[in-house]
């Protein structure tokens, strides 16, 4: 039903017409709306009303109900035969408010037989007018007589209206419905009329559309008929309403001759122009001259100041400024403001967003209008309010120039909109874009640079916007200025065709020598004829090339050069600063004859603030400052570097030398230059913040110093470069070529040859590094013809051994006392006590990292000591380490040797006695690069014998810990290198021999166990000889060795291994951390075992119990089996079901059931706790069958092998199976046999299925009973019991 609910919805909310659903009344043939006879439109055609019954009353509602006022005279008049009279026999009391209101016998009823129809005059007479101009303006309505007039709504308001409306008129034949051109005030206080045309057809007055009355008319109709003429003045001095008079014929404007050529007043013109009225005019036989009395102006503005061409559009109005509203602002409109402004071509135009008011706003141009103010628009006297404001850039507003280059055709591109000069992104320019330019220029077409030269990037704000150029383009105004683009930070530059450099060569100064003219590739040379050449050209040649005045200037002739003399001569005025703005001289006729040559009074010097590095020194004359850096390129380092006889640039390297000043923007080589004075220098514009303190900085190989971090060692590490006055680290990358490293040896005096070594060492934080070095291998071996390249980045160190390398070290005693020896390749030397001064000790000691000195004394030299080395400080200040000190001589060995001792002493340390963690002063050691004699000189150190095992557990990532490397014949961990660091491998734990314990698992007898890296183990034996185990068995009192435990067939896995094939004369050493597989662990007895007492046996209780249990969970289910049968068969012969049962009955049933099953499960309960509970004796009793005695074990075993195996109390480990089924014990270290005797607590009972024969004794007459590998805890032998 709701579709049909939704039916009824809608033709309830359906619209209708004031005067009825699809029914109209019109007044017809009387020549006025108001009078004739009545016709009415319904369903779909016309027809009459007949007078049955006509009386006052129903005139009253005719009148009424097409807004006619009151019914005045009425008369009677023909109808045609066989035309429809839809309505008869009404009868009206006069208040209805349509005549169809009125009773009637319904629609095309009542049967009119007459000919004869009533004609009715009403009391109004309405006339209809264009509020405007003639033939032009809103739809008015007016009634003769009365103080009463409304407008049309411009609802329902089509051509055919305005058609209708123009006709009427006399104003042609078409017309152009215009709205929102005028601001209608009257429209808001009057009464205005809704109309609808569409059913009327042969209409005679557009009274008879009118429908309504509407209080909600927000526009009235407005038209433009084709007879209207638009007339302009063509402005005279900006004042658009004066000026020759135009007017538009068929899309054109005309001079109007004489003012009878229109049909209209002077007045009608200038309120039709909006104008004021007429003041004056004039008239000649070609055109009409009219003044109105109002002044107009169109301005563009930029905030509050008026300019030319660019900014927001507005109108001056007797003096008197308005905005131009923004809305349906178009391309056409803007064109004609900068038509009208003389700016050239419309750029761009945009509503430009604002809340201010304005007076025109909704423009809309032709094109062809000579004012703003002439097109069409929506327009009033009074501001209204607008959301935008129309923008204009006209092509006039926008120029481009070429900035900080040597010449107006070269440089910065820069282009001038909305009347700031931006700069121009290099991103998106064109070569048709640059060819604009250089010819707008006057430079020819663009041109690629032959050189690498930058201009300076500048400062303030980019150009946002596309430019896209024709090929042909003369003018950026020609050019498509687009969208807004992403703006890059790099800036775009030109060089054009006819770019010219003026340069002096060939004198004794870079200010003296021929005037040179550089040309694209060409080089000329300017005309030195008597006739052109003179003091003004030579001072304007010395002026622009920044070299002061001429001192003297004179010619050479020109001989064999004759061709590449320039063919233009100049006459320059005494402040011209550059030849090519001088005036272009006649050219003389011999100008080839002689070459101008001038000397300035000025000097040009290009260097470095310290000589072969730092920042870029640009002399002239006394006035000396830096290059901006921005500008400068490689090539220049490149061929400064060579005139300075520095060797080569090096790219990359980041200095922060002494401020200098910055005076030049930039240098600019010409093509053919060999030196940087022969530049064409760019000075430094004080408003310009581009490069401000931020000079350039060269750094040559001839500066380049290396050096290796010496402390102990000498020749012998990390590498670092001086460069730029930084100590800068060297990368391995860069060591890689063997001529590098041998160059960068030689030059510090460490031999002629050099290995790298792998790094060891915290690494680099410096930000910039020397990442690659390639050395010449012409032989000179020189840093200065080295190529070298700094980056900014981390890399791993370079570590270089060169051939005369040396160590300090200490001999005979600890790590920072003893005999004081230098090692070398192949060579140990002792130090000569000549020369030995506390400043030297405290040195080395420092040195060593042992603090300073405590003391030293010399004593009688070894016979090894060798030649003696010298050290003397007495001539250095401030020695940075030992070798600072050492004097290149050796003296012959001496019958004395220095001892020396250090305040400080490296402390190592172990966590535990002979194991665990190593320390060195309170840090924990990093396994990173850890070898295995570093862990025996720490068990060494700690009076420990060797080591045995190294672990290595995991390090916190926000510790530091001492790396280690030690050379071979270091003999104490303090010697060796050490740096303190983060982590990124494991922590070293060390085990020494001093650690070993040794244990059996019975007393004096059972499974052998070690303990030496804190847990205790059972091991396997390789090549252990009687004489080992005799000295186990005495380790451990328990007297001699008696035997080992053999024919056990139960295999284990171990971690640990007694191996004393190398001779090892004591079982401590025999011990190795390797894992075996044997049959089964190694046992032995020594002569003082003691067998354990057997414990009571408990394997027939069990059986027992469980019978029992069993049984009686039998006799329980029986019970419950009769029971249920009992109550069916009372049930069956009663036939009641069972919803008959009483509650009494119910609940006997069920609690029946429930006691036996909670007696069932107490009954479950016991027989589990039964099965599982057995003594510590039980046990033993158990376990202490003869092995041979198969079925009687069998049978008195308590538990199944499945339950003993899955037994979750076990300890992890206790039993071990094999793969033929047999079980072994594997004894928990952390119990004792006195445990057992201590209390008789009830242990669970463990069976064992042995296999095999009985366990017999190699060298003992008399088996004892098996050994019990059951509990895991023992006696200590010589300790317990």
């Amino acid at each position: 039903m709701m579709w049909f609910l939704l039916l009824l919805c809608t033709a309830r909310i359906e619209p209708v017409f004031s005067q009825g659903s699809g029914n109209r009344l019109i007044l017809e043939g009387g020549g006025n709306p108001c009078r004739g006879h009545v016709k009415i439109y319904h369903d779909g055609a016309w027809g009459y009303v007949g007078d049955k019954y006509w009386d006052s009353n129903l005139e009253k509602v005719v009148c009424k109900s097409i807004h006619c006022g009151k019914p005045v005279l009425t008369m009677t008049c023909l109808r045609r035969p066989g035309t429809t009279v839809w309505l008869n026999e009404l009868r009206c009391n006069g208040n209805e408010n349509h005549l169809w209101d009125c009773d009637h016998p319904g629609w095309n009823v009542s049967s009119y037989p007459s000919d004869t129809l009533k004609h009715i005059e009403c009391s109004n007479e309405i006339k209809i007018s264009l509020d405007g101009f003639r033939c032009a303006g809103a739809v008015q309505y007016s009634i003769v007589g009365q103080n009463h007039s409304g407008y049309f709504c411009d609802n329902n308001w089509g051509q055919m209206e305005a058609d209708f409306l123009c006709k009427t008129l006399g104003c042609g034949t078409t017309a152009i419905p215009q709205r929102d051109w005028v601001v209608w005030k009257g429209s808001k206080s009057s009464k205005n009329m809704m109309i609808h045309c569409t059913d009327i057809k042969n209409l005679d007055n557009l009274w008879q559309c009118v429908t309504q009355e509407s209080e909600s008319c927000s526009n009235p109709a407005s038209v433009i008929c084709t007879d209207y003429e638009r007339l302009q003045l063509t402005g005279k001095g900006g004042n658009v309403c004066e000026g020759q008079l135009q007017k538009e014929t068929n899309g054109k404007w005309t001079s109007v001759k004489t003012i009878k050529e229109t049909q209209v007043s002077r007045d009608e013109m200038c309120q039709q122009m909006y104008c004021g009225s007429s003041e004056n005019h004039s008239q000649d036989d070609s055109d009409t001259q009219l003044n109105c009395t109002d002044n107009v102006t169109v301005d563009l503005m930029d905030g509050t100041k008026t300019n030319s061409c660019y900014g927001e559009v507005h109108v001056t109005v007797n003096n008197v400024s308005h905005r131009v509203c923004g809305f349906n602002w178009t391309d056409n409109d803007a064109k004609v403001v900068c038509r009208e402004k003389n700016c050239g071509r419309m750029v761009s135009t945009f509503p430009k967003p604002n809340t201010q008011d304005g007076i025109m706003d909704n423009v809309k141009c032709s094109g062809r209008e000579s004012s703003l103010w002439h097109c069409r628009a929506t327009r009033d006297k009074e501001p209204f309010s607008c959301s935008s404001t129309a923008y204009v850039v006209c092509a006039d507003s926008m120029d481009v120039r070429l900035m900080d280059g040597p010449g107006t055709c070269a440089g910065r591109l820069e282009i001038q909109y909305e009347g700031q000069w931006r700069r121009v992104a290099k991103d998106g320019w064109t070569a048709d874009n640059s060819d604009a330019v250089c010819r707008q220029q006057g430079c020819g077409n663009s041109r690629k640079s032959a050189s690498a030269d930058k201009f300076s990037p500048g400062s303030g704000d980019f150009f946002n916007k596309a430019v896209t150029c024709k090929k042909n383009a003369l003018h950026i105004s020609e050019c498509t200025i687009g969208d807004s683009i992403t703006v890059p930070s790099e800036t775009a530059e030109i060089t054009c065709e006819e770019h010219k450099v003026v340069f002096l060569e060939g004198g004794n100064s870079p200010c003296s020598g021929k005037v040179g003219i550089e040309h694209g590739s060409k080089t000329y040379w300017l005309s030195g004829s008597n006739k052109t050449w003179n003091h003004e050209t030579a001072n304007t040649v010395c002026r622009q090339t920044l070299c002061g005045e001429p001192s003297d200037f004179t010619s050479i002739p020109s001989s064999g050069m004759m061709k590449d003399v320039w063919n233009e001569s100049y006459t320059c005025s005494p402040k011209t600063k550059s030849l090519f703005k001088c005036e272009k001289a006649t050219l003389p006729s011999d100008y080839n004859a002689k070459i101008a040559t001038v000397k300035c009074s000025g000097n040009i010097q290009v260097g470095l603030t310290d000589r072969c590095w730092g920042n870029v020194n640009v002399c002239m004359g006394e006035k000396c400052g830096g290059v901006c850096k921005d500008t400068w390129t490689e090539q220049k380092s490149a061929m400064l570097c060579k005139n300075l006889g520095c060797g080569n640039a090096i790219p990359g390297v980041v200095i922060s030398p002494e401020e200098t000043g910055v005076i030049f923007k930039s240098l600019h080589l010409r093509q053919s230059a060999t030196n940087l004075h022969q530049s064409s220098f760019i000075e430094y514009d004080e408003t310009d913040v581009a490069c401000n303190r931020n000079p350039a900085h060269v750094v040559c190989s001839g500066s380049v110093k290396t050096r290796i971090n010496a402390s102990r060692y000498k020749c012998f590490g990390h590498v670092e470069a001086y460069l730029g006055g930084q100590w800068l680290p060297v990368c391995s990358s860069a060591l890689k070529d063997s001529e590098t490293r041998n160059t960068i040896c030689s030059e510090m005096g460490c031999g002629q040859t050099g290995e790298m070594v792998d790094d060891f060492g915290p690494k680099s934080t410096r930000d910039h590094v020397i990442s690659q070095m390639q050395c010449s291998t012409d032989g000179k071996r020189s840093l200065a013809a080295c190529s070298i390249i700094s980056t900014a980045a981390t890399c791993a160190l370079g570590v270089l051994r060169c051939s005369g390398w040396s160590k300090m070290e200490l001999k005979f005693n600890k790590a920072c006392s003893g005999a004081v020896f230098v090692h070398s390749a192949g060579n140990r030397n002792s130090i000569s006590i000549q020369g030995w001064t506390e400043t030297v000790g405290n040195r080395l000691c420092r040195d060593l990292g042992c603090g300073d000195l405590k003391s030293h004394e010399t004593k009688e030299a070894t016979a090894d000591s060798g030649e003696s080395r010298h050290f003397n400080c007495s001539s250095v200040d401030n020695p940075q380490n030992i070798w600072d000190c050492e004097k290149q001589i050796l003296l012959w060995q001496q019958q004395q040797q220095l001892f020396i001792e250090c305040d400080d002493e490296p402390s190592v340390s172990l966590s535990e006695t002979c194991g665990g963690e190593v320390k060195m002063n309170g840090f924990r050691l990093c396994s990173t690069g850890w070898k295995e004699a570093y862990s025996h000189l720490v068990c060494q150190e700690q009076n420990c014998s060797n080591a045995l095992f190294t672990s290595r557990t995991k390090s916190k990532p926000d510790e530091d810990y001492l790396h280690v490397r030690c050379e071979d014949y270091h003999h104490k961990l303090g010697q060796c290198d050490t740096f303190k660091g983060r982590c990124d491998d494991s922590v070293v734990s060390v085990y020494c021999v001093g650690n070993v314990k040794f244990n059996t698992t019975e007393k004096c007898g059972g499974l052998i166990e070690v303990n030496y890296r804190n847990k205790w183990e059972k091991v396997c034996t390789r090549s252990v000889s009687p004489q080992r185990l005799e000295e186990l068995c005495q380790k451990l009192n328990c007297g001699g060795y008696s035997g080992k435990i053999t024919n056990r067939k139960q295999r284990a896995k171990v971690e640990t291994t007694l191996d004393c094939s190398a001779g090892l004369n004591h079982i401590q050493q025999c011990v190795r951390p390797e894992s075996c597989v044997l049959d089964q662990p190694e046992g032995i007895y020594c002569i003082n075992y003691v067998e354990p007492e057997p414990e009571p046996s408990t394997t027939r209780i069990v059986p027992i119990v469980l019978g029992v249990g069993f049984l009686l969970v039998l006799v329980i289910l029986i019970v419950v089996f009769v029971r249920v049968c009992i109550v069916k068969k009372a049930k069956r012969p009663t036939n009641v079901s069972s919803r008959m049962i009483s509650g009494k009955e119910v609940e006997f049933e069920s609690g029946s059931f429930e006691d036996v099953t909670s007696n069932a499960e107490e009954m479950k309960d016991f027989h589990h706790s039964k099965a599982q509970v057995f003594t510590e004796s039980e046990a033993q009793s158990a376990s202490s069958f003869p092995y041979d005695d198969i079925d009687e074990a069998a049978e008195a075993r308590p538990l199944t092998s499945q339950a003993a195996s899955g037994d979750n109390d076990f300890h992890e480990g206790v039993l071990d199976q094999s793969s033929d089924g047999a079980t072994y014990e594997v004894e928990d270290p952390q119990e004792h046999y006195d445990d057992i005797e201590a209390g008789p607590e009830i242990t669970e009972t463990e069976a064992e299925v042995h296999e095999g024969p009985q366990t017999t004794l190699e060298s003992v007459a008399v088996a004892p009973p098996g050994l019990v590998l059951g509990d895991e805890d023992y006696l200590v032998p010589g300790q317990d019991g």
